[in-house]
């Protein structure tokens, strides 16, 4: 299984919940399996970039289903603008954070400002100009902390705060290895 959901429909991520979690409310098990069968793949790749380990992934995936169903019991949403993955990634977040409080010590409190390399100063968007092919090959070649934080970012659409609670760090230190991991691609690129 590869590491980062196909990307075939991004139609299905960024429909509107309300619609979506409407029609799954008055649906049966046969349209919860669907929403799942759709889904999976992108939740099981938070859950292992979090976790480190595919057993662990597996069981933070089912339980942000079952949180997510549970919820969906109990009332939809109010946004009319959030889209499905936006609601669902709250659940999948909330179970890598009751993972990490399991299984997790607290965060370190690594220094991580990234003005110390200058890293705060990069344009991000500048280098997506030069290629997908040359990016994901730069992507690859990140140390593992900071290709995780930096494809849960960019690839599955997490906010710092999100992406603290999955990998348990601190949102600071999260800031830190995306612009660090921004620049190592940045140098890749200029490579070529």
């Amino acid at each position: 299984m590869p590491l980062l959901p196909a990307k075939n429909s991004t139609q299905e991520f960024d429909q509107s919940a309300q619609a979506v979690l409407a029609d799954l409310k008055k649906g049966g098990s046969e349209k919860r399996n669907e929403f799942v069968w759709i889904q999976q793949e992108r939740v099981f790749a938070v859950a292992l970039l979090g976790t480190g380990s595919q057993e662990s992934a597996a069981q933070v995936t089912i339980s942000a289903f079952n949180n997510a169903f549970a919820a969906l019991n109990h009332s939809l949403p109010k946004n009319p603008e959030m889209s499905v993955w936006d609601w669902l990634s709250q659940y999948v977040v909330e179970a890598m954070g009751e993972f990490h409080n399991e299984f997790s010590g607290a965060p370190d409190d690594e220094d991580a400002d990234p003005a110390q390399d200058g890293s705060a100063n990069m344009d991000w968007e500048t280098t997506v100009l030069l290629g997908v092919q040359r990016v994901k090959r730069c992507i690859n070649q990140l140390p593992q902390d900071q290709k995780r934080v930096f494809l849960l970012r960019h690839s599955l659409d997490l906010n710092y705060d999100q992406i603290s609670i999955v990998t348990n760090q601190k949102v600071e230190k999260c800031i830190a290895l995306l612009y660090r991991a921004r620049v190592q691609v940045v140098k890749c690129l200029g490579r070529g």
